[in-house]
């Protein structure tokens, strides 16, 4: 790992500024010089203000200073799809991703744990039990009020393991607290999915009575045409809501494979051959 010292020096030499440009009037200029040359870590206030004066972000950044290696936690993610639907290891991987929540106490170990079993339920058929953990799973988000990115994701992506009731009810909350950070993509996009996942809940259990609002809020999450996935979603789903034909899987599969987005393509077949049965 390297220092912030080392990095801030590179960064900045790279981008053409001078010591005194970079702090302004925030910092002395010998303090940033001897945390270059002495290639010290600094206070977290002070990096985010000079990444921001080079147009770095603090993921950018992280990724740089941990020199490109991915994380215990990114490696446990990586193919994580294929790990869990592998029949012969899936069961192993996942139960590796338990105990490392027992013996570190980290939700995200839980949060993939929980997934990976919904995924080999839904794709597997595979039976699966997860009332306990879907109670340790509300009873940490009922604690934390600062929702961040992971608790919002770990709920998104959780709801099967939820009751209709709950759902409900946190309905409101959760896209309030979603929208709070509408200004990064990435929040924007895990908004899309949970509307998505929630629409599909919908349907699978056939409790419709806010599909209406599921729906306007998809559209309105999706004007802007770098969300042309989740309209497109939103015509699909519409239709099926009020039973029309007017949106044709046949040509969006068609388009779809021909850009190469196979299991896309196959996921809207799947979905349409479930509920137009």
């Amino acid at each position: 790992m390297i220092k912030d010292g080392k990095l801030i020096r590179k960064l900045r030499k790279e981008r053409n500024i001078t010591q005194e440009k970079l702090v302004g009037m925030h910092y002395s200029r010998s303090t940033l010089a001897r945390i270059e040359s002495e290639d010290l870590d600094m206070r977290t206030e002070m990096l985010i203000n000079l990444l921001n004066r080079m147009n770095v972000s603090l993921e950018e950044y992280q990724f740089y200073k941990h020199e490109n290696l991915l994380s215990k936690k990114d490696e446990a993610r990586k193919n994580f799809i294929d790990k869990v639907l592998n029949l012969q290891t899936g069961d192993s991987y996942l139960q590796n991703l338990h105990d490392e929540y027992l013996q570190s106490n980290d939700f995200y170990y839980l949060y993939l744990y929980c997934l990976g079993k919904i995924l080999q339920h839904k794709v597997n058929k595979k039976a699966i039990d997860l009332t306990k953990e879907s109670q340790i799973i509300k009873e940490y988000l009922a604690k934390i009020e600062t929702w961040g990115f992971f608790e919002l994701a770990l709920y998104a992506n959780s709801l099967y393991l939820f009751n209709d009731e709950f759902i409900e009810q946190q309905y409101s909350f959760v896209l309030r607290k979603m929208n709070q950070f509408s200004h990064i993509d990435k929040f924007k996009h895990l908004k899309i999915r949970f509307l998505l996942n929630s629409i599909i809940l919908c349907f699978e259990r056939n409790k419709l009575s806010l599909l209406d609002q599921y729906l306007s809020d998809l559209f309105e999450s999706t004007m802007d045409s770098d969300y042309i996935l989740g309209r497109i979603f939103w015509r699909f789903f519409t239709d099926l809501k009020n039973n029309h034909q007017l949106f044709d899987t046949t040509l969006t599969y068609n388009w779809l494979h021909s850009l190469g987005y196979d299991d896309l393509a196959n996921n809207f077949l799947e979905i349409e051959q479930m509920f137009r049965k």
